[in-house]
């Protein structure tokens, strides 16, 4: 008599900014839950906010140093003035995190993790699965415009989220059998065909992208066993200041989570 494996559970963290702080309310629900995890990666705030749990190894610590970032420490991060392509070096980035998470690599981590960034050049996703960790998380989120853009083997790295922007795909290239993804791609979506008057160039230009990246983020979620979306459409992916006192949108996390619960303890067949 044969007996089957365990499932090998993996956390897909998908990008959005600020709207990131509701991952840390996610894993916080799953541990609560007694779900494991076994794997998790991460695109952009998703490849931050995994990479800060997987190396602290407490979602609690996660909390604190996040929610106790001051207006003080986001003006040096941001005010490091980049090059020809993009506002922001990332320096600052860089000596912060390294600051929290020391000289740490991704192979040294208790979990399988990884990180995705996009190359520039073919548009094509790139996965870090070695190697030190806060480059891998700086490369993965590297906002276009707004970070200069990652050198890596000669390839300019952009933030993830342009190509992958929920890793699930990614989870299942590190062995994960059953994906928990966490979709951050929520928006309100401009009534334009309702709201009695004629859209303007500003009105197709973000109804445009918005659907794009809505619709991109769903069908990636296709292939993940549970999709976790919580919401956050009121929070801005771009307006990085959110992360201070973000409080609220961890909870919106957290209570997305929980309402999914029973089905994934269904589908793994946990108590």
């Amino acid at each position: 008599m044969t007996h089957s494996s365990p499932p090998k559970i993996g956390l897909a963290l998908g990008s959005g900014g600020a709207r990131g702080l509701a991952h840390i309310g996610v894993i916080q629900a799953l541990l609560e839950s007694h779900i494991p995890i076994d794997i998790i990666t991460g695109s952009s705030s998703g490849a931050l906010i995994g990479g800060m749990y997987t190396s602290l190894g407490s979602i609690e610590k996660v909390k604190e140093i996040t929610t106790s970032v001051t207006y003080k420490d986001l003006a040096n991060v941001l005010m490091d003035i980049g090059s020809l392509s993009g506002v922001i070096r990332g320096k600052k980035l860089e000596e912060f995190l390294h600051a929290i998470l020391d000289d740490q690599t991704i192979e040294s981590l208790p979990l399988s993790f990884a990180t995705v960034g996009t190359d520039l050049s073919t548009g094509l996703p790139v996965t870090f699965r070695s190697g030190d960790l806060v480059q891998a998380i700086r490369a993965s989120s590297s906002i276009p415009a707004v970070f200069d853009a990652y050198v890596y083997n000669d390839m300019y790295i952009v933030d993830g989220g342009e190509s992958l922007p929920v890793p699930v795909r990614t989870a299942k290239e590190l062995g994960a059998t059953f994906t928990i993804a966490v979709n951050l791609d929520v928006f309100d979506l401009p009534q334009i065909p309702t709201n009695g008057h004629k859209p303007n160039l500003k009105d197709m230009g973000v109804a445009a992208l918005t659907l794009l990246r809505t619709n991109l983020s769903r069908e990636l979620c296709r292939e993940a066993d549970i999709t976790i979306t919580p919401d956050v459409a009121s929070t801005s992916s771009l307006n990085l200041v959110q992360f201070i006192n973000g409080d609220e949108i961890i909870q919106k996390g957290y209570e997305a989570a929980i309402q999914e619960i029973p089905m994934i303890k269904e589908k793994l067949s946990l108590k």
